[in-house]
């Protein structure tokens, strides 16, 4: 078959591009400072919809290092609120555990809350000067859902996040329909980065992942538009309907839409990968989806969140071999992401430049860092 690969153009200023320093990766005043200039200021991901409380129930969990309470009223509405008592900044549910009912009480005093986080109750609280329960309610959080996936904001105020062409170019893919068939969560030993530019090139993978190596047959082009970094799998020599338009369109570009319903053989075919700055990584095929999100708790432990769906009705040895292979896949890149900190760990630079193509994503994610530490990196 006869196709013309499309040229992907490059972003402007990585051939002059130069690798960040070790310290970026292990100080702990530049990791607080991260905290405060990235995951206070950005949208997070912090789960998909499956991961939040039921009707009149919550949940604590922790974002960009704040504690944070999720609660879904009875009705439905889901609210995130700092997990703070108004009182004296007890938390009401340690992270992790959860609770339902119609009010939740503070372990310390007993100060009851509403589901709409309102104060109902002061216990014992007598007659200080101007107190009025109106006026003690739990601070609210910005809360927002973008397909199946829930994001937060250090800002009630926020608007709402804005991923761009580069994530409407998944619409065609039925994310919502998926059923979930793996939810894992662990403590990772590296700097949140680390992970986050492992996921966003494929350099490593003939190297790293040979069992899914496909750099003979495929190339793996990406853009980049705002928070979100797209990259798919592009056959250099299609031989089906999905490979001549994953060779010939670029994403988002009429037609692109229906590679959501084409016919897969193998686990990683026909595949779009996302980057969305700064804690969320997706792979998307037709026939499954992976989620990817983080949570970090130090200059060099992360937590990884993961979870996997599959098309409803899939045949379970497909799903197995689903499992199987991303499973793989992401021991794999866990076993290079702790060597490669180890090196950061041990103050250690690189001094490294990017190539200039197959790091298009590593460069797209130190732009995004750069930008948001301005005179804040030490």
């Amino acid at each position: 078959m006869d196709v013309t690969v499309r040229e992907v153009p490059g972003p402007e200023g990585i051939t002059a591009a130069r690798t960040l320093p070790a310290a970026w990766y292990s100080n702990p005043a530049h990791f607080e400072a991260e905290i405060q200039n990235v995951w206070r200021r950005q949208w997070l991901c912090i789960g998909d919809e499956s991961d939040m409380p039921a009707a009149g129930a919550w949940r604590a969990i922790v974002a960009g290092g704040l504690p944070v309470l999720l609660v879904r009223d009875k009705q439905g509405a889901l609210r995130a609120f700092l997990n703070v008592c108004r009182h004296r900044a007890a938390p009401l549910c340690e992270p992790g555990d959860d609770g339902s009912g119609s009010l939740i009480s503070c372990p310390y005093h007993a100060w009851l809350y509403r589901l709409d986080g309102s104060l109902a109750r002061a216990h014992g609280v007598g007659e200080p000067e101007g107190f009025d329960t109106a006026d003690f309610s739990l601070k609210p959080l910005g809360l927002a859902t973008w397909r199946r996936w829930v994001f937060l904001h250090a800002d009630d105020a926020a608007k709402a996040p804005h991923f761009g062409p580069m994530a409407a170019a998944i619409a065609g893919y039925p994310v919502e329909a998926m059923h979930l068939v793996l939810s894992e969560s662990h403590e990772r030993p590296f700097n949140w980065k680390v992970l986050l530019e492992n996921y966003s090139e494929n350099y490593h993978t003939p190297f790293v992942h040979p069992e899914i190596d496909t750099s003979s047959s495929h190339d793996y082009p990406m853009l980049a538009d705002g928070l979100t970094l797209y990259a798919w799998d592009r056959p250099l020599r299609p031989t089906t309907d999905a490979g001549v338009r994953m060779a010939t369109l670029l994403p988002g570009e009429p037609g692109w839409e229906e590679l959501g319903s084409a016919p897969t053989a193998v686990p990683y075919d026909v595949g779009s990968y996302l980057t969305l700055w700064p804690n969320l990584m997706l792979n998307v095929f037709p026939d499954a989806s992976l989620a990817m999100w983080m949570e970090p708790l130090s200059a060099n432990r992360t937590v990884v969140h993961r979870r996997l769906y599959a098309h409803p009705g899939a045949d379970a040895d497909a799903v197995a071999a689903q499992v199987s292979a991303h499973r793989l896949v992401h021991l794999q890149d866990i076993d290079i992401c702790a060597s490669v900190q180890r090196t950061h760990d041990a103050g250690v630079n690189a001094d490294g430049v990017l190539a200039t193509v197959e790091e298009r994503g590593v460069f797209f994610v130190h732009q995004h860092i750069r930008r948001a530490m301005g005179d804040a990196a030490q």
